[in-house]
């Protein structure tokens, strides 16, 4: 277990002394246009933009010990997994975002292309815009920081893809049980019906219609990166809790079929139409067009 900490830690240490690569992604162009300026030119935060970029380029193939929550039938336990980073894809989370606009962004790196989605975020963490992060167990927060796609499994939301935490800021996903996951409050609709999406507990929930696609290209190795444009800092200097500064707290009121609700009355649940089994858990790029979710 010791081992797997300082690998975890040599990966983000590399981060702050990165220079010039060659081949760095910085320099990878599709018909003359650098990716770098199309994704930013599609919407990506640069600052996200620059953090994923420098990881993938002094990271990109390395396989790594990662800490892992492994589901048997009988029992459920920790462990760990190699993985293998992978540079195809690469999602950023843009929660200095609302959750009624869509901040999910994917990027086909491939392509240079760019999808956005909806993305739901923690109850902990806020009504609709979040503002509070934590790596805590039980804090029903979402937490900052750079992730890799785990392997996928059968819960209660259908298949889902676990999560790995590089960081300090969210080295406790595994346990936690922070995976990406469907669910019926993550849509267009339901923000228009709303106001917002409805919240997880913690996991960053997509819509139904994009599941598939996201566990196919972030499974076993993808780099998923949750960001707020305030906390970038935060995550270093106080890796248990991230508040943004001077946010109004808004009216915290639980809506149908959120995390929330679900839990406290299971009958009241939306059915399970996927055919998929039931169990206890809680990412796909078309270049240079949004989705509908």
């Amino acid at each position: 277990m010791e081992s797997m900490k300082k690998l975890v830690t040599a990966l983000i240490i590399t981060l702050a002394s990165i220079q010039s690569y060659a081949d760095s992604l910085y320099d990878k162009k599709i018909k003359d246009v650098r990716i770098y300026d199309m994704f930013k030119k599609q919407g990506v935060p640069e600052a996200a933009l620059q953090r994923t970029f420098e990881f993938l380029d002094v990271n990109a193939g390395k396989t790594v010990k990662m800490k892992a929550k492994i589901r048997g039938r009988e029992k459920t336990y920790m462990s760990t997994r190699d993985v293998t980073i992978k540079s195809e894809f690469v999602a950023v989370i843009d929660f200095s975002k609302p959750s009624s606009e869509r901040r999910l962004y994917i990027m086909n790196m491939q392509t240079g292309g760019v999808t956005k989605h909806f993305v739901a975020h923690g109850k902990g963490s806020g009504v609709n815009v979040a503002a509070k992060f934590s790596n805590i167990d039980g804090s029903k927060m979402s937490s900052l920081g750079l992730y890799l796609g785990g392997n996928t499994y059968y819960g209660g939301h259908g298949e889902s893809l676990n999560l790995y935490g590089l960081e300090a800021s969210n080295s406790n996903a595994a346990e936690r049980d922070i995976v990406v996951h469907a669910a019926s409050y993550v849509s267009e609709d339901y923000v228009k019906s709303q106001g917002r999406l409805g919240r997880s507990w913690g996991c960053p929930a997509v819509a139904p219609g994009i599941i598939k696609r996201m566990l196919t290209n972030f499974k076993d190795g993808g780099l998923v990166y949750a960001y707020h444009k305030d906390l970038t800092a935060s995550t270093q200097k106080d890796p248990t809790l991230q508040v943004v500064q001077e946010h109004v707290e808004e009216v915290d009121i639980d809506l149908p079929e959120e995390e929330e609700s679900v839990r406290k009355n299971p009958t009241a649940a939306a059915p399970n139409t996927s055919g998929l089994p039931t169990g206890n858990a809680e990412i796909l790029s078309v270049p240079l067009e949004d989705s509908r979710d």
